[in-house]
């Protein structure tokens, strides 16, 4: 059952020292656990078995394969020779968005719930953004900073990428903590597994890909 009461900030959960750790690192950490044991499991045990059995197709490979060939795909189609670098990074952000936003499926608060971790995640793309523009175009990058509406554009972006992730996520967080405490006993079960498919997974799925198809865009748009 969730808590009576929610707030933008983040709960604490529990003190180390004068080290506070609020209830969204908690899931953050068991979401990233998972996908390094996933991501373990799948380079240690099942890539060797898939090259030696190649024509045989499994769901989890076929699904693995097709995300795989996707972020590759856009990676290459906006960012060109840049496609290694930024296929996986982005890969790693939108594995860790879903997944991370999937943990309130277990009555944990999702990660991506928290203004804090979403600016992070938007910080650091600013810097991939800022890095590869400089890379294509050295000093005309810079000189694109002389007209304060590009400079004030390209600041805004962090902000932008972190308050649009965090907005839907939060109020998709809000909305299932109203339906598991107003409606009665008798409907906790079938109305919030039916609001867990909507307002979670759905989240889940798009946010990461909006955030990686952003993302990419911007860099397109830095490096052309």
């Amino acid at each position: 059952m969730h808590d009576s009461e929610i707030s933008v900030v983040p709960k604490k959960a529990f003190r180390i020292g004068s080290f506070v750790v609020t209830e969204t690192m908690i899931s953050a950490a068991i979401a990233t656990l998972a996908l390094i044991l996933f991501a373990l499991v799948v380079r240690i045990f099942l890539i060797p078995r898939w090259r030696k059995e190649y024509e045989k197709k499994s769901g989890l490979r076929i699904l693995v394969e097709y995300l795989v060939n996707m972020f590759d795909g856009n990676a290459v189609e906006q960012t060109h020779n840049n496609s290694g670098f930024t296929g996986a990074f982005y890969f790693a952000c939108a594995a860790f968005i879903c997944i991370g936003t999937l943990t309130e499926m277990f009555n944990l608060r999702p990660p991506t719930s928290d203004l804090s971790l979403t600016l992070v995640l938007g910080i650091l793309s600013f810097l991939v953004i800022f890095a590869l523009g400089f890379k294509a175009k050295k000093g005309k990058r810079l000189l694109h900073y002389l007209n304060p509406i590009n400079l004030l554009t390209d600041c805004v972006v962090p902000f932008s990428l972190a308050l649009r992730m965090f907005g839907s996520v939060f109020s998709g967080y809000l909305i299932m903590h109203l339906i598991y405490t107003l409606l009665p006993i008798w409907l906790n079960v079938a109305i919030p597994a039916v609001g867990n498919v909507i307002f979670t997974l759905f989240h889940a799925v798009i946010q990461s890909y909006i955030f990686m198809f952003l993302s990419m865009c911007l860099i397109n748009e830095a490096i052309e």
